[in-house]
């Protein structure tokens, strides 16, 4: 009877200890809250995209200070459509820069697909006016980043030739043309962001 009396001392003990640290933790959560802000406090673990939100939620809270209360958003309020409940829309992996770019060196060819959340862009068939009307190319970008960067580009040019009553691929790479096609929208894109 004894050492079940001493393991529920210790067992009491423990809890109101666990309990006071508990809130002292919050408590120093608090103080750091309001000297560095919720969303840049240093002991608040939240990943990059609960960053970008809650600085949002800041900028739109017209720099009141934000607690934990404002940051959360439920399932079922969204659903119901609750007028105060954050939520963020489509999230676009496509790079704006790259995608005006792109858009801009390709303008004088008639494009058939541009999938700005996928990042695609495609031309229609392309003809030259002066050459054999017996070749045709189709150029396509794909933008595979989210940053201006100069891997963030994926450029392919396919070419057909008639034959007979068909169109069928020339199967030759355009390396080159590809190569200076990209460039030409990593350039492009540098002038748009100055």
């Amino acid at each position: 009877m004894k050492n079940l009396f001493t393991k529920l001392i210790i067992t009491f003990s423990f809890v109101v200890f666990v309990s006071c640290n508990g809130s002292q933790k919050e408590a120093n959560l608090k103080e750091l809250d309001e000297l560095y802000g919720y969303c840049d406090n240093p002991q608040r673990n939240i990943t990059k995209r609960e960053y970008e939100i809650c600085k949002a939620k800041e900028r739109a809270n017209f720099g009141e200070p934000l607690t934990t209360e404002k940051l959360t958003t439920s399932l079922v309020d969204l659903i119901r459509g609750d007028q105060n409940a954050t939520y963020m829309g489509n999230y676009n992996p496509t790079n704006a820069l790259l995608w005006r770019a792109s858009l801009k060196v390709l303008s004088p060819f008639p494009i058939k697909i541009a999938d700005n959340n996928g990042g695609y862009i495609e031309t229609d068939w392309i003809v030259e006016d002066n050459t054999n009307q017996e070749t045709r190319c189709q150029v396509k970008v794909i933008i595979t980043s989210s940053e201006l960067v100069s891997n963030g580009i994926e450029t392919k040019i396919n070419c057909q030739d008639y034959v007979g009553q068909n169109w069928i691929s020339d199967q030759k790479n355009y390396v080159t043309e590809e190569k200076n096609l990209t460039i030409k929208i990593l350039q492009s894109a540098q002038e748009l962001e100055q």
